[in-house]
């Protein structure tokens, strides 16, 4: 019997939050709602669970699994659970602080939980490379769109809203899922191209880290799909390409001081304000060690009018402790550090998922770590990206328990001498 739930997946609404996300953080499509400002990523959430509630009397919707997949669900569930009654015992919060505080850890929490079913084909999984892909060649089309309507080798443009983070994970994808994806080579090198000037004219020196970073895991794990080859030949010109560009501009010498500037941050006055709201975090945390602040708590360094340090944070480890304590971030954290490594530090018997797996490994851990230290576990926006490569983790997990395994190939038959007799 056909399966009637399936027009109500979760996917291309996971996939439509992760590109809003990434692309559409502008202010033109924010709606203040009080001290809450209401993005489409938050109306597509809200779509979300409307798919899941529709789906109630599927039967396969809310079956839980066993095993190592139960367990991070069981703690998952339990994380939401934790953050829902400690925020009920905070005097002083305004609600609305509280909800936008949530939000940020509902997304990378409840994302993978309500949409990892829904990845469960290979085609499932190719639509989550489009999206990728798709907002890698949006971002840099934006962004140098921005760059020609503005440009200025004095005062560069920066667009901070706009998720230049995605361009290592869209340049990989056109590394090991060209052919999948049905896009020509000189199409694929040509947005490279692209998304290496976007990346390059963004100043960005962490999206730089984890560009080098990725993209040399991805060469050296992508020995199947001859990324080693595919990257040389890719990389090479276009590299060529974008220092003559940037060279004809006279961009050359604004790129190379952003590079060689991370010596002296001393001098950099918004260094010098990051400085600040992290020494006032770690003040806070230091009054209530265990449980934090609470979630909505508000602060500010120098005064009302000055940095607000508890809403926003340049370092996302200082934001959780500040807000929630050791034993509410160890508990929010524990479930993500489960899926990743209960999805990608093991190796799958079915080519198909080894393959995003190596994909994922490249990608992923390199982009946490980098963005964790400047806010990204912090900053709805890039919560709801980290919501979605979560869900992509936890389906390869779920997929390996139903999808076939690779048959070894069967050895070829010995040679066997037959005599002949007279």
């Amino acid at each position: 019997m056909p399966n009637i739930y399936h027009k109500y997946s979760t996917l291309p609404l996971l996939g439509w939050a992760a590109f809003t996300a990434l692309c559409l953080n502008e202010e033109m499509f924010i709606i203040g709602v009080g001290s809450f400002k209401l993005s489409p990523y938050d109306l597509l959430f809200v779509g979300i669970l409307l798919a899941k509630f529709i789906r109630l009397a599927e039967p396969s919707a809310y079956q839980l699994p066993g095993g190592k997949l139960g367990g991070i669900l069981a703690f998952a569930g339990f994380a939401v659970l934790y953050c829902l009654f400690m925020a009920g015992n905070q005097p002083g919060i305004e609600t609305g602080d509280v909800f936008r505080d949530l939000r940020v850890v509902f997304y990378f929490l409840l994302m993978p939980l309500l949409c990892y079913k829904d990845i469960n084909t290979p085609h499932a999984l190719r639509m989550m490379q489009w999206y990728l892909v798709a907002a890698g060649v949006f971002v840099a089309l934006y962004g140098l769109g921005e760059q020609a309507l503005g440009f200025s080798v004095s005062n560069p443009v920066r667009n901070v809203r706009l998720g230049i983070w995605v361009l290592p994970f869209s340049i990989v994808s056109l590394l090991y899922f060209r052919p999948q994806l049905g896009i020509k080579t000189r199409t694929s090198y040509a947005l490279i191209l692209l998304m290496l000037m976007t990346l390059a004219f963004s100043l960005n020196r962490s999206q730089y880290l984890q560009a080098i970073v990725a993209i040399g895991l991805a060469m050296l794990m992508g020995g199947r799909v001859n990324a080693m080859r595919r990257g040389i030949a890719l990389f090479g010109p276009a590299l060529a390409v974008g220092l003559s560009a940037f060279w004809a501009i006279g961009y050359m010498d604004v790129l190379i001081q952003r590079i060689f500037s991370v010596g002296e941050l001393e001098y950099d006055s918004s260094y010098g304000a990051r400085i600040q709201e992290y020494v006032g975090q770690m003040e806070f945390f230091r009054e209530a060690p265990i449980v934090g602040k609470g979630a909505g708590f508000r602060s500010w360094v120098m005064g009302e009018n000055g940095f607000e340090l508890s809403t926003f944070a340049h370092n996302s480890w200082s934001f959780y402790l500040m807000k929630f304590g050791i034993l509410g971030t160890t508990i929010i954290m524990l479930p993500c550090v489960l899926m990743i490594m209960f999805s990608l530090l093991r190796s799958y018997g079915n080519p198909t998922l080894e393959l995003h797996r190596r994909y994922l490994l490249a990608c992923f851990p390199v982009y946490l770590f980098v963005d964790s230290l400047s806010g990204g576990l912090a900053y709805a926006p890039k919560t709801v990206f980290i919501g979605f490569l979560l869900a992509y983790c936890l389906a390869l997990l779920n997929n390996a328990r139903t999808w076939p395994r690779a048959t070894p190939a069967q050895p070829a038959p010995a040679y066997t001498r037959i005599a002949h007799h007279a």
